[in-house]
Order: structure tokens, then C-alpha cells, then sequence
């Protein structure tokens, strides 16, 4: 097996380099756009999302089960000048096959916008938007967890960009009978060739996840685990109206338990991650390739993990996984952003119950954003 695996590696350093991280597809992607000639403008929003995420999964390690419904964000956004904005309203999700909303929780934001730079007080910009590789951050969380609170640092210049954000998770009270939890990200790329078609850049991921707080009543230990992920990025873009680009990838990816008293199974795990990207007009055809050694996620797909989200306590620690995903995805009207994805996979290592060591799932999202402008309204406030 070490063989093939090998050899599946070399295969993919080869087709890359006759050719970023994974490729932005539109549905996951949400930013608030400051316009200096929309000063003093007031304007309605709505965000909506419709989802189904399936996965016939039968391995040991990660959970299958079937999302499905739609997410809505009605907002009124007032941009205050030319560099402040402030918006707000209610965040519902509905669950099909449950009576009542599964959430329902306002939402506000605040973002002023210097020349490369931003920062954000309130719903941060996340999910996607922030740039993690699956293993640390499960895109899915835009459906079990959309709502990010805290504080974002964004910037972005030609030759770097970042995201610093704390997302604070649960905040605790005295007596209350949970701990305290937040994140805290970094993500940035250092562009090292931008040019004659050549998109080549060095990303760095860190992510630091803490449950605990000094009211913590319950008295157990605190948990601090972290992630990390570093390698190179390549692209080359063809300019092609059918096959448009190849984006190649490799990642050393990290985590380590650095609380006081440890409870993991593993106090530290590596692994390698390998992607490879053909995207085609609104096609795209994307493989992945891990191996990994007492790897831990808290945020991460559990998919990669060495810990069960299915059976607590079992651990498999060299985990070693193909995943291969189809995708369709376009903007089949104005703002409406339509994705639908299947993915096999194969593990190598462990013997699915299924019998043929191929599992699979497949997702399908719609996605609309709508913005009417209301009116002008002056403020007294002058940047």
C-alpha cells in the first residue's frame, strides 16, 4: 500500500507541474462590500441558502446523516460614510422534517474598510470566506454552525493577505454548567509569482481552539488544541473558455494538545494532504489525497480525523484516504448561484462495512442574494 500511495503522490506532482488552495466556489462565499459612493446609503438585504448534504458513510470514524432545509437573512444595512458600515436583522434555519425553526438569532455587523484592510466587530465573515483546508475547518459548518461572533482582521495587498479572527463560540456566566469556548484564526498567503498565467503563493493556517474560563463550575480540565498548515500553492490558468485551469496544492498539516492536562488520545499528530483541481466551465473535477498519523480536528471534517465522531473513544491513528469530488456549479441567473456535488472516497486503510471500501455522499446548494438600495439618509458623523 505505501507503494501505491507513493506512486499516487508522484502521479500528482507530475500532471501539476506540466499545469491555490481549493478553488472559491461562489454558493459558500458572503462578504459585505463597502463602496465609498454608497455613503449614507440604506439598504434592505436578504441572504438566502438552500441545502441538502447526504452521506452514505459506513466507516468507523465519521457520522452519516442527511442535511437538509434552508438558511434566510433578512438585514437592513446602512453604510455610514465612505468607510463604516452597520447592518442587522434575524438569522433563521429551517430543518425540513422538524416543526419549529432549528435557529432563530439576531444577527449585527460592523465594518469599516481602510485602503487594504478591514475590521469587523459582530458577525464575522467565516466559514469559506476564511480559506482552511477541510481538515481544519469543515465547510459544512455554514449549516450546523453559520453564526461566527467576534472580531476579524482582513487584509489584503498584492503580494499578502490575511485573516485574523476570535470566534467566540460560548460565552460563560458564574454558575453556569458549561465551559467557555472560542477560536482563534490566522490564514494568509504570501503571492510569490502572480503572473504570464502562473499563480504560485505560500499559505499558513493556524487555528486555536479552547474550551474552558475562569467561572467554569463544572471543574474539569481545559482543553486547548491547535492546528496548524503550511506548503505551496500552484495554478496555472489557461484562459480557456472549456478547461480554464489546474490548481495543485500540498499541505504539512499539524495538531497538537497543548492543554495542562491532557485527555486526547494523541498529545500531537502529522499529516500530509494533497489536492488536485481541474476546473472546467462551471465544472470542476477535484481530488484529494491524506495521510495521516494521530491527526486531531476539533473543527475539522471528521472525515480526516483519528478520533470516531461515530463511536467515542475508538481511534484509528494512520488514517490514509482518496476523495475524489465532481462538481457542477454556476450562476444560473443573476445572483443565484447554483452547486451540486458528489463525492466518493476510498479508504485504504479500514475494511467498510459496505463491503467495497467506496464511500461516497452527494450535496446540492442554491444560493440568492438580493439587495435594494432605500434611500439616502445623512448622519452627523464625519471620517
Amino acid at each position: 500500500m505505501k507503494n501505491i500511495s507513493l506512486k499516487l503522490l508522484a502521479l500528482l506532482l507530475f500532471i501539476a507541474f506540466k499545469a491555490e488552495a481549493q478553488v472559491d466556489y461562489p454558493v459558500f462565499k458572503s462578504r459585505t462590500i463597502i463602496d465609498p459612493v454608497d455613503s449614507q446609503q440604506l439598504s434592505f438585504n436578504l441572504y438566502n441558502l438552500n441545502y441538502i448534504n447526504n452521506t452514505e458513510w459506513f466507516g468507523n470514524i465519521p457520522l452519516s446523516g442527511t442535511l437538509f432545509g434552508y438558511e434566510l437573512i433578512p438585514e437592513i444595512e446602512y453604510q455610514v460614510s465612505p468607510k463604516l458600515m452597520l447592518k442587522g436583522g434575524i438569522y433563521l434555519q429551517k430543518e425540513f422534517g422538524r416543526p419549529d425553526y432549528t435557529t432563530l438569532v439576531p444577527t449585527f455587523e460592523m465594518k469599516y474598510h481602510a485602503k487594504h484592510s478591514s475590521f469587523i466587530i459582530g458577525n464575522l465573515e467565516g466559514n469559506l470566506n476564511h480559506g482552511y483546508i477541510e481538515p481544519i475547518y469543515d465547510y459544512k459548518l455554514i449549516i450546523k454552525e453559520r453564526q461566527e461572533n467576534g472580531f476579524q482582521f482582513l487584509v489584503d495587498t498584492k503580494p499578502y493577505n490575511h485573516d485574523l479572527f476570535i470566534n467566540w463560540r460560548k460565552a460563560i456566566h458564574p454558575g453556569d454548567k458549561f465551559k467557555e469556548q472560542f477560536d482563534i484564526g490566522y490564514v494568509s498567503n504570501l503571492n510569490v509569482i502572480k503572473k504570464n498565467n502562473w499563480d504560485i503563493h505560500l499559505p499558513i493556517q493556524l487555528l486555536y481552539s479552547h474550551k474552558g474560563g475562569q467561572y467554569d463550575s463544572l471543574h474539569t480540565p481545559l482543553q486547548s488544541l491547535t492546528n496548524f498548515a503550511t506548503g505551496a500553492s500552484v495554478s496555472y490558468n489557461f484562459n480557456h473558455k472549456l478547461f480554464q485551469k489546474i490548481v495543485f496544492d500540498n499541505y504539512y498539516v499539524n495538531y497538537k494538545d497543548i492543554s495542562g492536562q491532557k485527555l486526547q488520545p494523541f498529545n500531537e499528530g502529522n499529516a500530509f494532504l494533497s489536492h488536485l483541481l481541474f476546473q472546467f466551465k462551471n465544472v470542476g473535477i477535484d481530488f484529494r489525497y491524506w495521510n495521516g498519523d494521530g491527526y486531531i480536528g476539533p473543527r475539522g471534517m471528521a472525515l480526516f480525523q483519528s478520533v470516531s465522531e461515530k463511536y467515542p473513544g475508538l481511534v484509528e491513528r494512520h488514517r490514509e484516504l482518496l476523495i475524489a469530488s465532481f462538481i457542477f456549479d454556476k450562476e444560473i441567473y443573476k445572483n443565484v448561484y447554483f452547486d451540486f456535488r458528489f463525492i466518493p472516497y476510498k479508504d485504504f486503510l479500514e475494511k467498510m462495512t459496505s463491503g467495497t471500501g467506496l464511500e461516497y455522499s452527494y450535496e446540492m446548494y442554491i444560493k440568492y442574494n438580493l439587495r435594494i438600495n432605500l434611500a439616502k439618509v445623512k448622519n452627523s458623523l464625519n471620517f
